[in-house]
């Protein structure tokens, strides 16, 4: 019976530290997403026109982003 306790315990313990990890995956998410923020206003394109900005964005899902890439690197 005590090993059953200790079992359950044990799997309260990971269920925590998972919920835990879960709660730090989110936090690195939103911290990633305010840097690319950031990182495009002081970029090329935070100094453009909306409209370039957008058709920019458009041209870049149509390409995808790593035949963009490949295409950037190449000139």
């Amino acid at each position: 019976m005590a090993r059953k306790g200790s079992l359950e315990a044990e799997r309260q313990a990971i269920a925590k530290d998972r919920q835990a990890l879960e709660a730090r995956e989110t936090k690195l998410r939103e911290s990633e997403r305010a840097a690319s923020v950031e990182l495009m206003h002081k970029s090329v394109l935070g100094k453009a026109p909306f409209e370039r900005v957008e058709a920019f964005f458009a041209a870049l899902g149509k390409l995808g982003l790593d035949e963009a890439e490949k295409r950037l690197r190449a000139s």
